[in-house]
C-alpha cells in the first residue's frame, strides 16, 4: 500500500510541476487570444511595433490596401534571395512590410541596409509576432487583400517571378 501511495504522490508532484511550467510559459508573453482568433478567422491582427531604426509603425495606416507581409532573418538564405524582389515590388508601389525574427535590431538594420531595403521592417527579437502569425519556417510570406483578409500564405522562398505574380493577383482582389 505504501508503494501505491508513493506512485500517486509522484504523479501528483509531476502534475503540479507541469501546471506551474504551463503558467510560467503563459505568463512569458503568449499572444493575446483576440489577436490569434482574428488570424484564425482570416483577418490580420494590427501588426505594430518599432521598425529596425526604432520608428513606431502600425500596418493600420495601410488599411484598405493590399499588403505583402514577409517574415525573415539575415541567416536565412532563401530570405536573402527574396529581399531584392520584395524591394522591387515596394519600389513599384506595392505595400511591403518585413518582420525580422529573433535578431537584434542593429544587426537586422545593418543587414537590410546592405541589401538596399527601404520598405518598413519591424523588429521581432522576442518572437512575439512569429507566434501570433504562427510562422513555422523562414521565410514565410502573407498576402493580405485590401479587405484585411489573408488570401495566401507561402512557407519558404519564392522566385522574383512568383512574388510578382502573387502581388499582381493580390492587387486584383
Amino acid at each position: 500500500m505504501a508503494r501505491h501511495f508513493g506512485r500517486i504522490a509522484r504523479l501528483a508532484a509531476a502534475a503540479l510541476c507541469a501546471a506551474i511550467a504551463f503558467a510560467l510559459i503563459a505568463a512569458a508573453g503568449l499572444p493575446d487570444l483576440g489577436i490569434v482568433l482574428s488570424l484564425q478567422q482570416g483577418g490580420v491582427p494590427t501588426l505594430q511595433g518599432k521598425t529596425l531604426d526604432g520608428t513606431p509603425f502600425s500596418v493600420a495606416a495601410w488599411h484598405g490596401k493590399p499588403i505583402i507581409l514577409n517574415f525573415w532573418a539575415s541567416w536565412c538564405a532563401p530570405c536573402r534571395d527574396e529581399l531584392p524582389a520584395l524591394q522591387k515590388l515596394h519600389q513599384a508601389g506595392v505595400q511591403v512590410v518585413g518582420v525580422n525574427v529573433g535578431e537584434p535590431p542593429v544587426l537586422a538594420a545593418t543587414f537590410a541596409a546592405a541589401y538596399g531595403v527601404t520598405f518598413p521592417n519591424l523588429s521581432d527579437a522576442d518572437y512575439y509576432w512569429l507566434r501570433v502569425f504562427r510562422v513555422r519556417t523562414l521565410p514565410t510570406t502573407f498576402f493580405i487583400a485590401a479587405d484585411g483578409r489573408v488570401r495566401e500564405v507561402v512557407n519558404g522562398g519564392m522566385s522574383a517571378a512568383e512574388l510578382a505574380a502573387k502581388a499582381a493577383e493580390l492587387a486584383k482582389r
